[in-house]
């Protein structure tokens, strides 16, 4: 079932059960005031009897009028309340003509069938026995002397036509607005949610879209609500794997670009010297040489990369001295140095501080930098190391003197095989080494980057949390 119609049907039974709830309340209430009024009008008519009744026993002396005709007591008590005309709910309402011999139960029965009268010593005079029932009496008193008894049946009660009457005609007014208001919630139900499901629709479109690799999807919803938090959610992931796709295509065309100009180089020279069009010699194959030792920088740095997206790096963490290991690493490249014309400035002084790391990685991190440095930095130049400690935080960082990188490329430099000069031969490098910088450094949870200089050189900057 859909959540829609889930929701409409919760919706549907949540009314009806008001209703009934509504319609008990109702139902209750009703009664209770119903039965207080007649009640309290029962006692009224008995008091009203009871008088008349003193004054008919003043004017007779005696209760023989009603025990010699039991009809007379009949017409009596009809015509006390009659005259009286206090109580027109107790008169038979009108009603259609029903078929002859078939009663009309909207009529009630005669008054007096509810009503006996008795004399002093509560022996009967006029009116129906009792039946099961202790009768509710009424005393009649005439100058403080009791004349008799009035007796209200309880198993009968005095007439109530306008009870059922009255519960028929409300009854059909509440099942009349009930159903109404059930047809207007099951409206209100419907449309409600599909306002409240119509973000979730799209929603679903939107993810079905990305499974289609439509990147470019974006959702548009109005509310500020959950469902509004989601939509943003979405929109942001939409567009981080729009970046992620145009990034990998751009991986793509990269990598074949970077494998194809080195397999070119060495099919032309192969062919070459198959053909007889260039002689074979110690020459030429030193450069075939190099050619392949590209290729397999090229692999090599792929293969880390992808071993450390794929979860699968290899770490060996032991407590080591980064600083030391930066300073056995700038022992190797001096040579390097002394060529290019590059002057070092060694300002490292946190020699003893330890971090949890790979000393191998941490040997990689460095070489690569360093290797950037030495091809990028303007000859002859200066390269500067520094550091310091901050909140438990090692900080090496590593300034040339120029000529630096344009500030909108400084954000991009860590990024799979990005140059700053797009035109650069390959033999500035493959653009992977600071890739390599970055994973090396999130492997060992510190972070790493790069910013200009006052000399408008570039400075990276490493951070590794130290033990």
């Amino acid at each position: 079932m859909k959540l829609s119609h889930k929701l409409f049907t919760v919706h549907l039974l949540v009314s009806f059960v008001l209703l009934l709830l509504v319609g008990a309340t109702f139902e209750f209430y009703a009664s209770r005031h119903f039965q207080e009024m007649a009640d309290r009008i029962e006692t009224e008519i008995l008091t009203v009897l009871s008088y008349e009744l003193a004054l008919e026993y003043q004017r007779s002396k005696n209760w023989d009028e009603f025990k010699n005709n039991p009809g007379r007591f009949e017409e009596f008590i009809q015509g006390a309340l009659k005259n009286r005309g206090d109580f027109p709910q107790f008169h038979a309402p009108q009603a259609p003509p029903f078929p002859p011999g078939k009663p009309d139960p909207s009529r009630p029965p005669p008054l007096h069938r509810n009503i006996t009268l008795y004399d002093a010593g509560k022996t009967r005079i006029a009116g129906p026995e009792p039946m099961n029932a202790t009768p509710k009496f009424r005393p009649i008193r005439l100058h403080g002397q009791t004349l008799g008894w009035l007796a209200l049946h309880p198993d009968k009660g005095l007439p109530r036509p306008g009870k059922d009457l009255f519960f028929r005609g409300k009854s059909e007014i509440f099942y009349t607005v009930g159903i109404i208001v059930f047809i207007l919630a099951g409206l209100v139900s419907y449309g409600l949610s599909r306002y409240i499901l119509s973000p979730v629709n799209k929603l679903m479109a939107g993810t079905m879209a990305l499974m289609d690799f439509k990147f470019d999807t974006r959702i548009e919803v109005g509310t500020k609500d959950e469902l509004g938090l989601l939509a943003q959610d979405f929109n942001r992931m939409a567009k981080t794997l729009e970046a992620y796709e145009a990034l990998k295509k751009q991986w793509a065309v990269d990598i074949s670009h970077e494998l194809r100009t080195p397999l070119s180089i060495l099919k032309g020279e192969i062919e070459a010297i198959l053909d007889g069009i260039r002689p074979f010699s110690p020459e030429r194959m030193e450069s075939l040489h190099s050619e392949i030792l590209y290729l397999e920088h090229i692999v090599e740095d792929l293969h880390f990369l992808s071993m450390a997206d794929a979860g699968a790096l290899t770490m060996k963490t032991e407590p080591i001295r980064p600083v030391e290991i930066l300073k056995t690493t700038l022992v190797l490249f001096e040579t390097r140095f002394e060529q290019e014309g590059l002057t070092v400035v060694n300002r490292l002084t946190c020699h003893k501080e330890k971090i949890s790391g790979d000393r191998d990685r941490i040997r990689q991190l460095f070489s690569n930098l360093i290797d950037n440095s030495l091809k990028y930095t303007r000859k002859p130049g200066t390269l500067t190391l520094a550091d310091r400690i901050e909140n438990r935080m090692l900080i090496i960082v590593i300034e040339d003197s120029g000529p630096g990188v344009p500030p909108e490329a400084v954000d991009k430099l860590f990024n799979r095989l990005y140059r700053v000069d797009p035109s650069r031969n390959r033999g500035g490098g493959s653009g992977l080494g600071l890739s390599i910088c970055k994973t090396i450094v999130s492997a060992h949870g510190g972070e790493i980057f790069a910013g200009t200089t006052k000399g408008s050189g570039l400075a990276i900057t490493l951070k590794l949390p130290l033990i």
